[in-house]
């Protein structure tokens, strides 16, 4: 081998290799191990220069010296290669750097955009202009919105250097889209366009007007939203190319400039929703009629409407936050309504729904109302108390006037039909003694059945009048627990003589498991007798009468059904009416008095009835097993 082309090749390959050296200075940012290795090369190489030299002037060179110029060639080799080979994993790492560094710088922006939560839309694209702009390293840039339809698009922010050098940035800010060129061109494709050789020509490009700045490199990022261009921004004038990092960088800080936009806007809707119906609602609450009070749960007063302020003659500003919601009700009141909230018996727990109290107004008077309140807690504790209440002052008012004219009525009634029920038996009465006294010396037998005459409606007159105080001077059932059978069957054996003359069959239907329980046994003896004589007076020549008893969830029930002529409709509706009877000679009270005695028990009696079929009557007892 030549041996001045072994040293060229030599002195070659190390300069290659420190060249390399210095170049990863740059990348890796290392730069003293480099330079030791770099300038170790360049040792080499004089080395090798001055081997040349002498090979050169003298023409020989040492044998020794060729056998180490031989290594040296492969150690120089040996450099170049292992220096080439980690040349592009240095190149790899600081793209990854790079990378991140952008990652790190794009994120940093975001999370600066979404402190700006107060920020006004131009703020938040100026800022996302300008990160974008230093982000892709660019010179210029703008940012601006598209409309619903995608038909313009309004410039938002233009970058500093483009306000400092462009003279034409004063012109309108809404440009139409169809008729626009590059950026245009990204809007109707609905993705990113780079453009690094501006001055190329293309069919799409426009150009630009006399005035704006130069333009050699462009990068165009629309944002969509729901498959629409909701905002497009493009940067410019990039000292190096534009690629796949940039657009992906830039398409991401825009997706965070909208995500914000997007969520600034969902606040102020929701805040102006919020403001809406919180005024809605305090319209609502100050113009009710009814009065709306609310406490927290100590009791202060939060809220006290104009509904309030009528019936219990307080101010607003009297009670809100002066006085606790106790002091409006007499003593022990508002104990037992907050205990009554936490009970199902009025609506549910947590509700009270139309429960009858008292208040005091201001003047200490009490105001009798309908509250209807609701208990609002948190984690489980109570938070506040809301309540609802409507005077009833001219309710009761009413109702008493609505009574006082049905007391007249049921009196006016009760007066005619006592005066057609004693009138008829006293005429009777009267006309027959006439008769006797003039007649004394008469036919005997005459006389006797005349008297016998008068002594019946005398009875009947007695009988009635019984009723009557009955009704009229009701008392209180004194209860005893006791076998409901056993007084059934009492009643029935007292009614054999009348069953046997009216020739009436009498069944019994009775459980023999019928619980005991609490009732008057007077009072149910009168109803069971009342029915029992409605019944067989309806069976004229014959028929059945049954009782039975059963038991169903929660009730005792006993039946009294006949097969007598049955109720018409019309009379079906007025039969507990006071005083009301279908028969000629019937009082109307028996009825009417079965029914306050059921009432007075807790209980209830239902009469259905098919004229020609019979009538059958239902008494429930609600009782607890």
């Amino acid at each position: 081998m030549n041996i001045e082309i072994l040293l060229i090749a030599s002195i070659l390959f190390q300069l290659l290799a420190a060249v390399l050296a210095l170049r990863l200075i740059r990348i890796t940012g290392r730069a003293r191990a480099w330079i030791i290795i770099a300038g170790a090369l360049f040792l080499m190489i004089i080395r090798r220069v001055i081997s040349l030299y002498e090979l050169l002037t003298s023409g020989y060179l040492h044998p020794i010296d060729i056998s180490a110029e031989l290594v040296a060639l492969v150690v120089s080799a040996l450099f170049l290669l292992g220096i080439s080979c980690i040349y592009p994993l240095f190149r790899t790492l600081q793209s990854s750097q790079e990378a991140l560094r952008l990652n790190e710088s794009r994120l940093a922006a975001v999370w600066e955009l979404n402190q700006m939560t107060s920020a006004a839309l131009q703020e938040v694209t100026d800022f996302a202009l300008e990160a974008g702009v230093k982000l892709t390293r660019s010179q210029v840039g703008f940012v601006g919105m598209v409309d619903e339809n995608e038909a313009n698009l309004r410039i938002l922010s233009w970058s500093r250097q483009v306000m400092d050098q462009c003279s034409v940035h004063s012109r309108p800010l809404l440009y139409p889209i169809a008729t626009a060129g590059l950026w245009g061109e990204a809007v109707r494709r609905r993705r990113p366009l780079i453009v690094n050789d501006y001055e190329q020509s293309q069919e799409i490009k426009k150009g630009y007007p006399a005035g704006h700045i130069s333009i050699n490199r462009l990068l165009l990022v629309p944002v969509l939203d729901s498959g629409r261009v909701a905002a497009l921004a493009a940067v410019g004038n990039k000292p190096e190319p534009y690629n796949e990092q940039d657009q992906r960088q830039l398409t991401l800080l825009l997706q965070g400039m909208w995500w914000h936009i997007q969520r600034q806007r969902s606040t102020q809707a929701m805040a102006h929703e919020i403001e809406r119906m919180h005024q809605f609602q305090t319209k609502l609450i100050q113009t009710s009629n009814d009065g709306i009070i609310a406490s927290d749960r100590q009791g202060n007063i939060l809220i006290f409407n104009s509904g309030a302020e009528t019936i219990l003659g307080h101010r607003k500003e009297e009670v809100v936050g002066v006085i606790k919601v106790q002091e409006l009700y007499s003593s022990g009141v508002a104990r037992k309504i907050l205990k009554e909230l936490l009970s199902p018996r009025y609506g549910g727990r947590k509700r009270l729904v139309n429960y009858e109290t008292v208040v005091l107004n201001k003047q200490g008077e009490l105001i009798p109302v309908e509250l209807s309140a609701t208990l609002i807690t948190d984690d489980h504790q109570v938070a506040a108390i809301v309540g609802f209440f409507r005077d009833l002052r001219e309710r009761r008012l009413l109702q008493e006037k609505l009574l006082q004219n049905e007391r007249l009525a049921i009196l006016g009634r009760m007066a005619a039909h006592i005066s057609h029920e004693i009138k008829n038996p006293l005429m009777v009465i009267g006309g027959f003694a006439r008769q006797v006294r003039e007649n004394l010396d008469g036919s005997p037998e005459k006389n006797l059945e005349k008297l016998q005459i008068i002594i019946d409606e005398i009875r009947r007159l007695e009988d009635f009048l019984l009723e009557v105080g009955r009704y009229g001077k009701f008392s209180e059932p004194h209860l005893v627990v006791g076998d409901l059978n056993v007084l059934i069957q009492e009643v029935c054996r007292f009614l054999d003589p009348i069953l046997e003359e009216k020739r009436v069959r009498l069944k019994l239907d009775l459980d023999p498991k019928l619980p005991t329980f609490a009732f008057d046994p007077e009072h149910l003896r009168q109803v069971f007798l009342n029915l029992a004589k409605n019944s067989l007076e309806a069976m004229e020549h014959s028929g059945t009468l049954t009782f039975a008893s059963r038991t169903v969830p929660g009730h005792i029930l006993v039946e009294i059904s006949d097969t007598g002529v049955g109720i018409p409709p019309e009379a079906l509706a007025k039969i507990f009416q006071p005083f009301f009877s279908t028969k000629p000679r019937g009082s109307g009270l028996g009825l009417a008095i079965s029914q306050q005695i059921m009432a007075a028990h807790q209980g209830e009696i239902q009469i259905a009835s098919e004229p020609g079929r019979g009538t059958r009557v239902t008494l429930s007892f609600q009782v607890s097993f």
